[in-house]
């Protein structure tokens, strides 16, 4: 009897295994509805919504955008296109977060200023949504940004905990509004040559950045774990994101929704991470574990051209 129960031990271990081997990814998109100097009509804001939808329709990719809610009102009323762009999102079957109303990150105010920021959003964001037959449950730390002391660590939990937020993690974090903002410029300069240029290095940068976090989410539980990716609603994405998604799709990636990634048991990793920077949490978890300097390193540089181009 022992050798079978043996071999189904053996059997199972590999099942795991093979489930976990499966790469993972779920995109989630900030700033909504766009962020872009450049897209400065409606007219210009929805070409850059379809274009971003067009993506993920195409690879079918169920997203997860945070919205800005001063994004969604001009003098004290609500700008009616703005929200059209949000149901945009909803009828495409994707879903909607908090990213505060004004952007402010916990570590530069206090507690209740915070949660004033949280709620005006809440406001703006709860009842349309529900309307919409969707809802209002995730929630993004601007500049992901968690505390820079305990106490602000401690108060922000249990501020999200109390509006009854789940906190939605990354683990692929990147400086891709470096890239959006040399893309803006190429483009109203009208140097498409350049655009295009950056559009390419952008995404073979983005690729980098996958593999380096998945090299380390590796190290750290020993299998691979579904990540969490973080870009922004910006005139690059709704240009690059289709050759982005075909080569994260062409490296084994099967895209899966915030949802199903968070199932995953590495998201009850403890974060004791307190600091000025907000980081992947990948790295949270790292510093947590006490990991030391060697195993950041290889971290993906931005090239001197497109950070020339910012200046």
């Amino acid at each position: 009897m022992k050798l079978p129960i043996l071999l189904l031990l053996i059997i199972l271990q590999s099942s795991a295994k093979q489930v976990f081997a499966q790469k993972q990814i779920a995109i989630t998109i900030d700033d909504l509805p766009t962020v872009s100097r450049i897209m400065n009509t409606d007219a210009l804001r929805a070409e850059l919504t379809d274009q971003l939808l067009s993506h993920l329709k195409q690879y079918q990719v169920q997203a997860t955008g945070y919205v800005i809610g001063e994004k969604l009102v001009k003098d004290g009323k609500v700008i009616p296109a703005q929200y059209g762009l949000l149901r945009k999102w909803l009828k495409a079957g994707h879903s909607l977060g908090n990213h505060t109303f004004g952007h402010l990150g916990i570590n530069d105010i206090s507690a209740g200023a915070y949660e004033a920021d949280v709620l005006g959003a809440d406001t703006l964001l709860r009842r349309f949504l529900h309307r919409e037959g969707a809802e209002l449950k995730y929630f993004r730390h601007p500049y992901l940004h968690r505390g820079n002391t305990a106490a602000k660590r401690d108060s922000l939990e249990m501020i999200l905990a109390k509006h009854k937020y789940i906190q939605a993690p990354v683990t692929v974090d990147n400086d891709e509004y470096l890239f959006a903002a040399a893309f803006d410029k190429a483009i109203g300069s009208r140097n498409e040559p350049l655009a295009d240029s950056i559009s390419k290095t952008y995404v073979n940068y983005m690729m980098d950045y996958v593999h380096y976090y998945e090299s380390q989410a590796d190290s750290l539980f020993d299998r691979p774990i579904p990540h969490i990716l973080l870009i922004h609603a910006n005139l690059l994405n709704s240009k690059a994101l289709g050759l982005f998604l075909s080569r994260l799709k062409e490296d084994g990636y099967q895209f899966v929704t915030l949802q199903k990634a968070l199932e995953d048991p590495c998201y009850l990793t403890e974060d004791q991470y307190i600091g000025k920077k907000g980081i992947s949490w990948i790295h949270r978890w790292a510093i947590t574990k006490g990991k030391k300097g060697a195993f950041f390193k290889g971290e993906p540089e931005v090239p001197k051209f497109i950070s020339d181009l910012t200046q």
